[in-house]
């Protein structure tokens, strides 16, 4: 296992991240050398149907550029990539969601499971059903890789802790007909636990790392 430490590293790809994802999760980092991380083989990433996605409608998933401070050997690159991947694909899939295009619901799964699965189902349904209401939007400021445990190929199940800065007052949830009010926290740092089972990477915890970043 190896957690964030020492000299940190900014790992850039040639697709920018753009995310105007809509997080509306109950709240409960990082001179850089530049690297042009290779992308994640395929066996990594989550499955998706052919038949169905167009690059206009239903666009792949990439990775966002991140910093880091561990020395990746090369099999932890490809897990890091993998996830992220996961990554952003569950937040683009939550931005459709509660932005009110509640058909993006069934790709929650392809992207997380456990708590945050629960989580993000609960909240959209929210929406949905009008008893919240969202507004404004949630975007990445920098993403961090903090821990990387195992690789896809190791025996047990491996694992990727992500650490990524939002800006907390750009979006609100409220109960329906209540006004809504800017999130006090301003900048937090969330931490994503994403995990590799049964051939893809899906982000399984996330939770309120820090008060600040």
């Amino acid at each position: 296992m190896k957690t964030g430490h020492g000299r940190r590293i900014r790992y850039r790809t040639t697709t920018a991240l753009t995310l105007a994802a809509a997080l509306a999760l109950p709240l409960m980092l990082s001179g850089c050398e530049d690297h042009s991380p290779v992308a994640a083989p395929t066996s990594t990433l989550p499955a998706k149907d052919s038949s169905t996605a167009t690059p206009a409608t239903d666009p792949q998933p990439a990775i966002p550029a991140y910093e880091t401070e561990l020395d990746l050997s090369p099999e932890e690159t490809e897990a890091v990539e993998g996830a992220l991947v996961a990554f952003e694909g569950f937040l683009t899939s939550i931005n459709g969601a509660y932005s009110g295009h509640y058909e993006k619901v069934k790709d929650f799964p392809k992207y997380s499971s456990g708590q945050a699965l629960d989580s993000i189902i609960n909240e959209a349904e929210s929406i949905k059903t009008r008893q919240t209401e969202f507004d404004g939007k949630i975007n990445p400021i920098s993403v961090e890789i903090f821990e990387v445990s195992g690789s896809p190929e190791d025996q047990s199940s491996p694992n990727v802790i992500v650490h990524f800065c939002v800006d907390t007052s750009q979006w609100s949830l409220t109960q329906a007909g209540v006004k809504a009010t800017k999130n006090p926290d301003g900048f937090v740092t969330m931490e994503h636990t994403i995990l590799f089972d049964n051939g893809t990477w899906t982000v399984d915890k996330q939770s309120l790392w820090e008060r600040k970043c």
